[in-house]
């Protein structure tokens, strides 16, 4: 599934071909994090500099195998120092908070890459720990143990687990989805506020002077109105909506014909949704966020794509060069060389340097192999041509300097304080000069 991507507050609409996930501005990247009623630490648009990581909250991937594996102790939170390491930040007041209460609580995975799974852990901090030093496997306590058949993760992706009366207070949920088909898991930190006496005992059935509490609004945030469809082709679909007088950001979530729901956070009021099925019907909401976390009640849409383009030109395979890179971004389609055979990229993703990854039916498909090439003839023997004096050298131009709200295509090259960047995926800057140390957007050329 390719990734949602919104269309960033203050950027112009330059066609459909932005690609996003899971949310933000760039999802070219895997794969899941815990959303929705409860957020994780990366996800949280009320946490402040946690890097850019804001844009690619479902890409805090590691070695799996935790605790005797995994990130080391003290990176926890950014799985081992992803996106700068900001995550790993660590005081009783860095980081927003979870309002829960003791007793049971459901956690959410939106999944951009649902991988086959083997297994879901939850760890709670322990009762002593001390919330103003790094987190160490030491803070944490086995909490639950959810297993899976190996089957993709989008078959089951709510999970209900028990906070012990012992813990109120802040206290953190380290979440570790262990991947069946990579060498990899993806970690999850989840700060809470919890509050004691989840279940507090029926009041005095006589009540002396009752007092009437007046109306409860359950939703004190105001709903986004107007949504609707403003473009729409084969395989992207545009939404638009007025704005929400409370809302700080937009959860836009997308249900497919097979249930599969994934879900992208943007501060627009714009947001393009690609890598869709053509002539297919699918279903959106879109709900306003305040700054404390709390979400309206949704919009509701139901759109269909457009018929394909019959006639359409299909890229051939490669004939030369194109090996694949484990470290390397793909977006969906690509076609690679490996060991002879044609893969073809099932979904956008960047590599972390595993060699198995190439044999991962979720990330790469062999669609053919390469003929042996033509033996060339000898080629006939000219004579020395006349020696003719060398060109003058053409100065190879300096490439343009950045601009926070320039519009770019893949590959595109500029510059910025004296660095050369190379553009990893189209898009169009807000002004925000934090985007160009944005892995998901730039690279150092």
């Amino acid at each position: 599934m390719r990734h949602l991507r919104p269309v960033l507050a203050g950027a112009a609409v330059t066609g459909l071909t932005v690609t996003l996930l899971a949310l933000t501005p760039t999802a070219a990247n895997a794969h899941g994090y815990i959303t929705g009623d409860i957020v994780a630490r990366a996800a949280a648009p009320q946490n402040l500099d946690r890097g850019a990581v804001a844009y690619e909250p479902q890409s805090l991937e590691a070695p799996k195998g935790y605790p005797d594996a995994g990130p080391a102790d003290g990176k926890l939170a950014s799985a081992g120092g992803l996106f700068g390491g900001n995550l790993d930040e660590q005081s009783e007041e860095r980081w927003w908070k979870n309002k829960v209460t003791t007793g049971d609580l459901t956690l959410d995975w939106s999944f951009t890459a649902p991988h086959r799974t083997s297994e879901f852990r939850y760890y709670l901090t322990t009762r002593d720990w001390d919330p103003n030093d790094p987190l160490e496997r030491s803070d944490f306590e086995l909490l639950a143990v959810v297993p899976h058949d190996g089957s993709a993760a989008s078959t089951n992706p709510s999970h209900t687990v028990t906070i012990p009366d012992d813990r109120t207070g802040y206290h953190v949920i380290y979440a570790v989805w262990d991947v069946a088909d990579t060498s990899n898991a993806f970690y999850n930190t989840i700060d809470l506020e919890i509050a004691g006496d989840a279940h507090p005992a029926d009041p005095d059935p006589v009540d002396p002077d009752p007092v009437d509490p007046g109306p409860v609004d359950p939703s004190p945030v105001d709903a986004v109105t107007h949504l609707h469809v403003m473009a729409r082709t084969d395989t992207t679909l545009q939404l638009m909506w007025a704005a929400s007088d409370d809302a700080v950001s937009y959860r836009v979530s997308r249900t497919a014909p097979d249930g599969t729901v994934t879900s992208a956070l943007t501060t627009a009021t714009v947001f393009d949704d690609t890598g869709l099925q053509p002539e297919t019907t699918y279903s959106w909401t879109v709900r306003a966020v305040d700054a404390a976390g709390d979400l309206s009640d949704p919009a509701e849409i139901i759109a269909t794509t457009a018929a394909a383009t019959p006639g359409a030109p299909v890229d051939p395979l490669p004939t030369e060069g194109t090996p694949w890179d484990p470290d390397a971004v793909y977006a969906r389609g690509d076609l690679v060389l490996h060991e002879g055979v044609v893969y073809e990229a099932v979904q956008s993703h960047r590599g972390v340097g595993d060699p198995n990854w190439i044999t991962a039916p979720s990330l790469w498909a062999p669609v053919g192999t390469m003929p042996d090439p033509e033996p060339m003839p000898d080629p006939e023997p000219t004579p020395d041509p006349e020696p003719t004096p060398d060109p003058e050298p053409t100065p190879e131009p300096e490439p343009d300097a950045w601009k926070p709200r320039g519009t770019y295509a893949v590959g595109d090259v500029v510059t910025w304080q004296g660095v050369t960047y190379v553009a990893v995926q189209a898009h169009t800057g807000n002004g925000d000069e934090g985007w160009i140390s944005a892995p998901s957007l730039w690279r150092r050329g």
